[in-house]
């Protein structure tokens, strides 16, 4: 607990001493109307025991941008919901590198042949055909670079 909390929690309780002690009966008066206002503060709310609905962020009439808020629509009573972050994400990567440009397509023909043959050992043709399927290669060829113009050209 913090002493900004402690300090108030103090006072009132040392007042309501005071004030038991010097006037027994007005003691009694001002608890039972801080019971009241209690106990109907507490009723009279929404609890918010409902689904609650999310409300998306806006720009109002004025042109202030208003935050993402929280919507209780058993009361109408809508808050700030706080999932905004100030902080920006951190870029690590920008732009395009040429120089990986072989080893991707390495990778993607690699990857090419292996759904051909497993889409080939699923169909069961690969008992029938050895020469449909290739077989394993330790390391992948180097990958030929061609655009679809050429491949289709030729």
């Amino acid at each position: 607990m913090t002493s900004r909390m402690l300090i108030p929690g103090v006072s009132v309780v040392l007042g309501a001493i005071v004030l038991a002690v010097v006037a027994p009966a007005a003691f009694l008066v001002i608890a039972g109307l801080a019971a009241a206002v209690a106990f109907f503060a507490w009723f009279g709310r929404c609890h918010h025991t409902g689904a609650l609905g999310l409300l998306p962020p806006v720009t109002d009439a004025m042109g202030v941008r208003q935050p993402a808020r929280w919507y209780c629509d058993a009361c109408g009573r809508s808050w700030p919901a706080d999932l905004e972050h100030e902080r920006r994400p951190i870029v690590r990567y920008s732009g395009y590198d040429e120089s990986k440009l072989p080893a991707a397509a390495r990778r993607a023909a690699v990857a090419e042949r292996q759904r051909q043959t497993l889409a080939v050992q699923r169909a069961g043709i690969a008992g029938r055909r050895r020469e449909a399927v290739p077989a394993p290669q330790s390391a992948p060829a180097p990958a030929n670079v061609t655009s679809i113009t050429q491949r289709r050209a030729g």
